[in-house]
């Protein structure tokens, strides 16, 4: 798992292999097909691995929005390369989708019908991105402004 992390934070797992994938972590690349199955397998360790509990444990929305910013922010390299490597690499594409699909079903505890991709949408690691690096707002503006759009729309 730590050399599927390398990959991505290099931006290079699209590009790799099973076998540069084992031969990075030490291993025959049998051990890794034996642990994982294949590299969709091995997205899906890493997405097990991600620590969401706090975001699934929030009390209320604005909490929700400043948990789930927390979590993009933490994650950011390592998603980044995912959700980019998305568009041409069927296992991230997978791991963006059921990804969507997760927090969907999760979000439907605090809002339900038209409400609900609005709430997607300022939950969204897209979201998170396009506010931290493209418009330059700091960590703490980010849960802000998140937390205004959600009072204002939801």
């Amino acid at each position: 798992m730590e050399a599927v992390r390398e990959l991505l934070q290099e931006g290079a797992f699209h590009e790799s292999t099973v076998e540069q994938v084992a031969a990075r972590a030490g291993v025959s690349r049998a051990t890794v097909y034996q642990q994982f199955g294949s590299r969709v397998g091995l997205v899906d360790a890493i997405c097990d691995s991600l620590d969401l509990t706090a975001v699934e444990s929030s009390p209320d929305v604005a909490t929700l929005l400043k948990r789930s910013a927390d979590f993009w922010a933490r994650e950011e390299m390592l998603l980044g390369q995912l959700y980019d490597a998305a568009a041409v690499d069927p296992a991230a594409r997978e791991f963006v989708e059921r990804q969507t699909r997760d927090r969907y079903r999760h979000l439907r505890q605090w809002v339900d019908g038209p409400g609900l991709p609005i709430l997607g949408l300022l939950t969204s690691f897209e979201t998170y991105v396009e506010l931290r690096r493209r418009a330059g707002l700091s960590q703490r503006q980010v849960v802000a402004h998140l937390q205004r759009a959600a009072a204002e729309l939801l």
